[in-house]
């Protein structure tokens, strides 16, 4: 876009960056609450994400904001590919992620990174990011523990993308190792959820009704 040069280069990623922040920010659970008269940060688990808005809302709230969190990382990854192939998708993956946890809209309070990482993860492998989705729907239906499911999926996404991606591609190493402190991210915003699984204090997602 910019040609060459280091200072072209760093344009570019500069403006991929912003971009996928930019794209980060935008909360449906936030919006979704404040629909419903709430603050779904202060409320609950205090999380603005899906499992949260399902416990408050309801199932509806909840795989709409699902759909658009993962959708908002989808295209943020995909926006990153188009304008810096190979590396694009890379710099939006983690500022998409960024955007979403910290969003400088919502005074950088915002959710953990789940479906916005899953939706990054279906732009730069599909294949990828369904088998850990697969692995995260099976944790969910054997323990019924939302978060559980989420850690160990994210944890395993490395080593699935590890075996995924073509053994000549040039920055296999470079994104496994993205990739991995992503991983790294997401499961210490999930440290207070950590906590709790040890203790066995962690709740069990329910689909029948709503959290008073």
């Amino acid at each position: 876009m910019f040609g060459n040069s280091f200072m072209g280069m760093l344009a570019t990623n500069t403006i991929i960056a912003v971009a996928a922040y930019i794209i980060g920010n935008i909360s449906p659970a936030i919006l979704i609450g404040k629909m419903h008269g709430i603050d779904v940060r202060s409320e609950g688990s205090c999380n603005a994400g899906t499992t949260n808005v399902i416990r408050l809302l309801g199932v509806k709230a909840g795989l709409a904001t699902l759909a658009v969190d993962v959708l908002k990382g989808f295209i943020a990854a995909k926006i990153g590919a188009a304008i810096y192939p190979e590396l694009g998708i890379l710099i939006a993956f983690i500022f998409v992620i960024m955007g979403h946890c910290f969003p400088a809209f919502y005074e950088f309070k915002g959710g953990k990174g789940v479906a916005t990482t899953l939706g990054a993860a279906l732009a730069l492998s599909w294949q990828s990011a369904l088998i850990a989705l697969g692995i995260a729907i099976l944790i969910l239906l054997i323990f019924g523990i939302m978060s559980a499911a989420s850690i160990i999926a994210v944890a395993s996404y490395p080593f699935i993308l590890y075996f995924m991606l073509p053994d000549d591609f040039a920055l296999r190493n470079i994104y496994i190792i993205i990739i991995s402190l992503i991983a790294v991210f997401i499961i210490f915003m999930h440290r207070e959820n950590i906590q709790r699984l040890i203790k066995g204090e962690e709740k069990k997602l329910s689909l029948g009704r709503k959290e008073k």
